[in-house]
């Protein structure tokens, strides 16, 4: 008899913590105009442009947090601040404003992968109205494709372009190297990956020992722990060995070489596959950074030798970004026999509900999550303090 709990996002901002996209950002444009020559208050960093954007948010910090013990290295800002001013990738992000969750985020390397393919096409690159238009183009500008410093500002960078051989044996009308600047958009991705890392480092963890109530997830009948965070929230607030808990998207970590954040997509063009860029890709990274870990077990063929087993999902979209994960969960319900397992998924209100129920249809069979709903084996439940009390300490016979 095993409980398995399964966190996303929304686990963390149960407890108020600010790691949603918007309070990531408003929290980096707040360090961009910050005076270096005192010391750094939760006031500070989240007292102007975050409790503006974000008022309920940051009520709800200072109700359950003592952010007046709150205090950042200031060094430790700074150096962040650095690193702001000079990634290209940052830059871009915080011109595109449609962006409201770090689903939409990923989305957007992908919309920005594809259009800088589509925008150095080469039948149209080298003719002066092209060059033209993509200077006028947002994206390109901040990944420096353009050489700013000639006059007519029409010039390809030289570190992205190669000489095209002619027939005559003369060369002329350079090419882009599309595999130069691609792979330096990548590099670009891991040092955003790095002030990711730092945000969590020295800004979220400051608030785990300040906490002013005791939550409320009785966790000390749960098995194990999967998470798509990549905060120790568990570890920390709930005590929990960390033996317990994988990290399916990777872990932050106080030495950036060592933090393995997959931040990426969930595929690339073929155009982007005949460069060999798959560094883009989740999958690539996750072997990249020893962050493919192990998710559920689900027999190879149908049994009836399975305990009895409840997955329950606190805090995740069930988006179609993690649809492996997703099906794997109802691949097991599939190969139990007895009918023992069920997955039990919190929401938080009705829009939340609506867009679970939406999500999971878009990667399950409608047939099937008819079914498993029918037989009691796939239940959705409010998050209240009387649901997660009464699932979570519930024997298991």
């Amino acid at each position: 008899m095993s409980k398995i709990l399964i966190t996303g996002n929304g686990f963390d901002l149960f407890h108020y913590l600010p790691t949603k996209y918007g309070h990531f950002m408003a929290v980096m444009k707040t360090i961009e105009k910050y005076d270096f020559n005192k010391e750094v208050t939760f006031e500070d960093l989240f007292g102007d442009r975050f409790k503006k954007e974000f008022t309920e948010d940051y009520k709800l910090i200072q109700n359950n947090y003592k952010t007046e013990n709150i205090l950042f290295d200031k060094i430790k800002i700074k150096e962040l601040e650095e690193k702001l001013r000079t990634n290209n990738w940052y830059n871009y992000f915080k011109t595109v404003v449609e962006i409201e969750t770090w689903i939409d985020f990923e989305n957007e390397i992908n919309i920005a992968l594809s259009e800088v393919l589509e925008i150095l096409n080469h039948d149209t690159i080298s003719k002066q109205d092209a060059f033209v238009e993509c200077q006028k183009h947002s994206l390109l500008s901040f990944f420096n494709l353009f050489d700013k410093t000639q006059p007519t500002g029409l010039r390809l960078n030289k570190k992205y372009t190669k000489e095209k051989k002619v027939k005559t044996g003369l060369y002329k009308n350079p090419e882009i190297n599309d595999k130069k600047l691609f792979e330096d958009l990548s590099v670009s991705l891991n040092d955003f990956k790095i002030i990711f890392n730092r945000y969590f480092v020295d800004i979220v963890d400051k608030f785990y020992p300040n906490i002013k109530i005791n939550f409320l997830f009785p966790l000390r009948k749960i098995k194990e722990i999967y998470t798509f965070n990549y905060t120790p929230t568990i570890e920390k607030i709930y005590k929990i060995d960390k033996s317990k808990v994988t990290y399916l998207h990777g872990k932050v970590n106080p030495n950036d070489d060592e933090q393995n954040l997959i931040l990426g997509v969930d595929d690339i063009s073929d155009t982007l596959k005949n460069i060999k860029l798959y560094n883009f890709t989740k999958y690539f990274q996750k072997i990249k950074k020893r962050a493919n870990l192990k998710f559920i077990n689900v027999p190879a063929r149908a049994t009836n030798m399975l305990d009895r087993t409840t997955f329950y999902i606190i805090g995740h979209s069930l988006d179609d970004s993690d649809k492996v994960y997703i099906k794997d969960l109802f691949n097991y319900l599939e190969m139990d026999l007895k009918r023992n397992t069920k997955i039990c998924v919190f929401y938080y209100n009705d829009r939340d509900f609506e867009n679970k129920l939406s999500n999971i249809h878009s990667i399950i069979d409608k047939n099937v999550l008819a079914e498993r709903n029918k037989e009691g084996r796939l239940n959705f439940l409010e998050l209240t303090p009387e649901n997660i009390n009464r699932e979570l300490n519930e024997e298991i016979g």
